[in-house]
């Protein structure tokens, strides 16, 4: 059998429906399994999807997270196909496919996917602008595409349901962002009326050599905004060099404020207040949205 294959496949191949419900095999979605020593990965549940949706493309959440290796909150295995009145789309638990009158795809390692930009376009319809943006930008890392390109092709977009915000969202996507929390939280700071931060800049000691590069700063103001998930606590080498980055940031005048993820997600208008606090310390005058 091959590594995905449907229960039809399996029976004409002389498996006996015992066999297939055994401890030897483990359902992916619907009708298509895999042998159960075959780790569940995105490539692997796209396939199962793709083997039920013949002429499909890998779509919305599930192609996000083959593109940019994010996850979205989504349920389901997300597939378009080109909508023909003479096809019945299949109805499956756990897949949802998408009828459309234009369909695009690229090969990638032999799966059909939307392209980058069309991928953010489809998932304005089931986003928030922070969960889009943050798309956005694991798009722009991961594949390169211009955060232009995003912005040319939601402007060119017309009828499309959730488009007007598929523009702000592609206004505020940008390049070198490392990690969804981190575009959360550039982006909790700039939809709060403050100035947006420079993103992974290098910054370098008074003799020019390289001294640090935060996540987030304020250059002209010498403050610094990491934001440092679990690993920074678990990586003992990790939270050392934390460590000696920021005292050489000190040393050199800077202002470093460390947001965690119980900060981001748990407090955020302390993080707001915080950072407010520390730019107007520094002398810069801005008003808080209201």
């Amino acid at each position: 059998m091959e590594r995905v294959f449907t229960a039809a496949q399996a029976l004409r191949a002389g498996m006996s429906p015992g066999i297939l419900r055994s401890a030897r095999f483990r359902r992916v979605v619907g009708s298509a399994y895999v042998r159960a020593d075959i780790a569940l990965t995105s490539r692997v549940r796209a396939e199962a999807a793709l083997l039920l949706v013949p002429g499909g493309v890998v779509s919305h959440h599930t192609a996000l997270e083959l593109w940019s290796a994010i996850e979205l909150t989504c349920d389901e295995l997300q597939v378009s196909v080109r909508r023909d009145p003479h096809s019945v789309v299949p109805r499956v638990r756990g897949l949802r496919v998408h009828e459309v009158r234009e369909i695009q795809a690229v090969n990638v390692l032999g799966l059909p996917l939307t392209p980058p930009a069309r991928t953010f376009l489809d998932l304005a319809r089931y986003c928030d602008l922070t969960e889009l943006v943050t798309a956005g930008d694991a798009l722009v890392r991961r594949t390169g595409v211009d955060p232009q390109h995003l912005i040319d092709t939601v402007t060119a977009a017309n009828g499309v349901r959730g488009v007007r915000l598929a523009r702000t969202a592609a206004a505020l996507v940008r390049q070198g962002v490392d990690s969804p929390m981190e575009s959360r939280l550039r982006l909790l700071l700039v939809l709060a009326g403050l100035p947006e931060p420079d993103i992974g800049l290098i910054v370098r000691d008074s003799d020019g050599g390289w001294l640090a590069k935060p996540d987030l700063c304020y250059p002209e103001l010498r403050i610094a905004i990491e934001y440092d998930g679990r690993h920074h606590l678990l990586d003992i080498g990790q939270w050392r060099r934390d460590i000696r980055r920021r005292e050489n940031l000190e040393r050199e005048g800077w202002l470093v404020r460390v947001i965690t993820a119980h900060d981001l997600l748990h407090a955020p208008a302390t993080v707001v207040a915080r950072i407010s606090q520390d730019l107007r310390s520094r002398g810069h005058r801005h008003h808080l949205a209201a």
